[in-house]
């Protein structure tokens, strides 16, 4: 479940579901943010899920300036690369197409780009060598390979990564409120509102299931930041395009939030209703009928609220 949410106002500006993982993800929610918001272009703040080269690109290729913070760097052979030879030591030069590593020597490319398929996603590459790698001194510190030298690739994504990269080192503070701007929507809806799964099967189901828990979620917070009057005062002067709403959706509105007007009043006769049916259950406690086994005031009680 994807949604995008404006740090002003903290409301959803786009929302869709998908089949695939986070890291495809990135470009179809920020253009579809960016259309709904008619924006020329904005900062989209997401979490590592979503670090990939190529959705990156497509972003910046779009307007929309990415800070997304990179996985982390494993390294999982104890004899392999040290921390201070990792590639983000390398030095790479775009005017010569090479990289310098931390000892001052030059990798270079022959040119020759490779493919490399993860995860059904795949994109092109190039390899950098050096011959110094033989005589290093540091050698067992940068490559656990006993018979050859360092390699580095660099993808065909390699400068929407760097830029990303630039972008989330100058803006830190920015960057820790993601947290802030986009869980509280999915806390809500979860812990809150009970939506831990899905009551519909099929992409297009879900996609409208997710869509009405989302725009419930947008009303309610429009309630908050305007209060029922307010929003009520917009909704009666509001001129729709035709083209793209039906008039009867003003009038459904409408009559929402008066019905919203007076449920302040339902909750009160409702809390009175739960306390009589409490004094019922406590008078006829012996009756089997109302045990607290067959739950009947539970039931009623559930009835009346709803």
């Amino acid at each position: 479940m994807q949604a995008a949410v404006d740090d002003k106002h903290k409301l959803v500006v786009a929302t869709h579901v998908i089949n695939k993982n986070d890291r495809n993800a990135l470009h179809d929610i920020a253009s579809e943010a960016k259309e709904n918001l008619h924006s020329d272009g904005f900062t989209v703040l997401a979490d590592k899920g979503y670090h990939n080269g190529r959705e990156l690109q497509d972003c910046q290729n779009n307007g929309i300036q990415t800070i997304v913070a990179p996985s982390e760097i494993v390294n999982s052979n104890k004899f392999g690369t040290t921390e201070e030879y990792l590639v983000t030591k390398f030095t790479y030069n775009p005017d010569n197409d090479t990289y310098t590593c931390p000892q001052g020597n030059t990798l270079t490319s022959t040119g020759t780009w490779h493919k490399k398929t993860r995860e059904r996603d795949h994109h092109l590459f190039k390899k950098y060598r050096t011959p110094d790698c033989k005589t290093c001194p540091v050698k067992h510190l940068c490559t656990g390979r006993k018979d050859g030298g360092r390699e580095i690739e660099r993808s065909e994504y390699a400068e929407a990564v760097e830029a990303n990269l630039k972008n989330l080192q100058g803006n830190k503070e920015l960057y820790k409120r993601r947290q802030m701007i986009i869980e509280h929507i999915y806390g809500t809806a979860k812990r809150k509102w009970g939506f831990n799964f899905t009551d519909l099967r099929g992409l297009e189901k879900v996609n409208g299931e997710f869509a009405l828990i989302m725009t419930v979620y947008n009303l309610k917070r429009t309630i908050n930041i305007l209060g029922i009057p307010e929003l009520l005062q917009l909704i009666q002067n509001w001129k729709p395009d035709y083209k793209r709403v039906s008039l009867a959706l003003k009038s459904s509105l409408f009559g929402l939030f008066k019905a919203l007007l007076a449920f302040k009043t339902l909750i009160y006769k409702t809390n009175e209703l739960n306390l009589k049916l409490t004094q019922v259950q406590d008078y006829l406690s012996t009756n089997p009928l109302y045990s607290s086994e067959m739950r009947f005031f539970q039931k009623t009680e559930s009835f009346f609220t709803a």
